[in-house]
């Protein structure tokens, strides 16, 4: 049954559709002006009909996003993308620890950022489980698992060895055919396999062969600002359209002409390879299950991070981390004391640095990860399901918007503060942190 869920997957992703009304809650407009907007422009997309309801897909939607762009007083609000001028941001989700949700917050987020801001976003796999990977293979896009064959983060850090060199430069458009497009529009994936282990080995051995010029835990941030410099934002959101209409061509050019940020899915492991990545980051999320066992975890990655880089900084001054650094509390037992007075207490003493809204533990994630989807993807098939499912989106609303808005402050929701307001004023004071 695995086999054929995955198989199943791999060869329909993305079939998910929604609604009128959850299109305009994507877009952040109410329902009366995105169907008098649909009603007065002959190009907005048809969709289908499913019953009395009309229902638009992925491509549908990035669509209403150009088409709406082009007549707004402000375009960026239908499609927040990067301004020649804005910083790449590169958000690392890490842990030492197996088990924290990890690959599950940073999948979530990537779509997310689609989902809500029509993003651009490049995600990175660094962990040779390629959890991360399973979730955007599939569908027209990347027809199936990729083999060792396949270039991973240790071809795009330029880990191996050249004829040249001990390492590999490669050209800024090499670099950028790394990223392979998915089924999500403009969302673009350097996967995960076996060979990610290299990764390890591969630094191991530069750290002994030294060559001139390149610093061991430099490899991924060079190479990312090498494709940042020969791919700047080139197109607005409001010269897509032309005469009422999107231009197809123009929008798929532009959704591939850079990224408005990258995801790495790190490996649960405090190795070289991974310290490439956290050198590359200017954010670090922190998933992290509430746990006696699982926080002393923490402090050992914390710390152990923490050397790596006093080391680092006391022989070179390179800016490290420079954007919003956080801890997400994970897979968290409403009905668990004990759970809930652990992030009470990191609330108290670490109140920048640890998110307040946090990942509820939900059997209903399993009834997605059964068939290899996310909960943004997934469509249940009961009622019971599809409650289940409902009230993790929320949750998972909640979450990435409250990294939103520590990543790019002003642009959040409030999806977060509901949440809050909900879990924290709880009548009977069971769920207070």
């Amino acid at each position: 049954m695995v086999a054929v869920n995955k198989e199943l997957t791999l060869r329909h992703r993305i079939k998910r559709t929604w609604s009128m009304r959850q299109c305009a809650r994507f877009l952040n407009v109410s329902i009366q002006y995105l169907t008098k907007f649909a009603n007065g422009n002959d190009d907005f997309p048809k969709g289908e009909y499913v019953g009395r309801e009309r229902v638009f897909n992925l491509h549908e939607l990035m669509h209403m996003r150009a088409l709406m762009a082009a007549s707004a007083k402000r375009p960026f609000d239908y499609l927040a993308w990067r301004k020649p001028d804005d910083p790449l941001p590169v958000i690392s989700f890490a842990s030492q620890k197996g088990g924290t949700a990890k690959s599950l917050s940073a999948a979530h987020f990537a779509q997310y950022l689609s989902l809500h801001y029509g993003m651009r976003v490049g995600v990175m796999d660094a962990d040779p489980q390629s959890t991360i990977t399973l979730y955007f293979v599939g569908g027209e896009a990347i027809t199936q698992m990729p083999t060792e064959e396949t270039p991973s983060m240790v071809d795009f850090a330029g880990l191996f060895q050249s004829e040249e060199a001990p390492y590999t430069d490669h050209s800024a458009e090499t670099l950028d055919s790394f990223f392979l497009k998915t089924s999500w529009p403009g969302l673009r994936l350097v996967p995960a396999h076996g060979e990610t282990s290299e990764g390890e080995i591969q630094i191991a051995r530069l750290v002994r062969e030294a060559p001139a010029g390149k610093s061991f835990y430099r490899y991924l941030r060079d190479a990312i600002d090498c494709w940042k410099e020969a791919h700047p934002p080139a197109t607005a959101p409001n010269e897509l359209a032309k005469d009422g209409r999107v231009d197809p061509v123009r929008l798929e050019r532009a959704l591939n002409e850079t990224l408005d940020c990258i995801i790495i899915d790190y490996q649960p492991a405090l190795t070289l390879f991974q310290l490439n990545n956290v050198i590359a980051s200017s954010s670090l999320v922190i998933p992290q299950t509430m746990k006696g066992f699982d926080i002393a975890t923490l402090s050992t990655f914390v710390s152990g991070l923490l050397g790596m880089l006093q080391h680092i900084l006391a022989h070179e001054r390179i800016d490290i981390g420079s954007g919003a650094n956080m801890l997400l509390p994970t897979i968290v037992q409403r009905s668990n004391s004990q759970d809930l007075k652990h992030i009470g207490n990191l609330l108290e003493h670490c109140p920048t640095e640890i998110l307040p809204v946090f990942y509820l533990r939900s059997d209903a994630i399993s009834n997605a990860s059964d068939v290899y989807q996310s909960v943004y993807e997934y469509e249940p098939d009961t009622p019971g399901k599809r409650k289940g499912i409902n009230r993790f989106i929320e949750n998972a609303d909640a979450v990435n918007d409250a990294i939103v808005s520590r990543l790019w402050p002003g642009l959040e929701r409030g999806y977060a503060n509901a949440w809050m307001d909900t879990f924290y004023d709880d009548d009977d004071g069971e769920n207070a942190a």
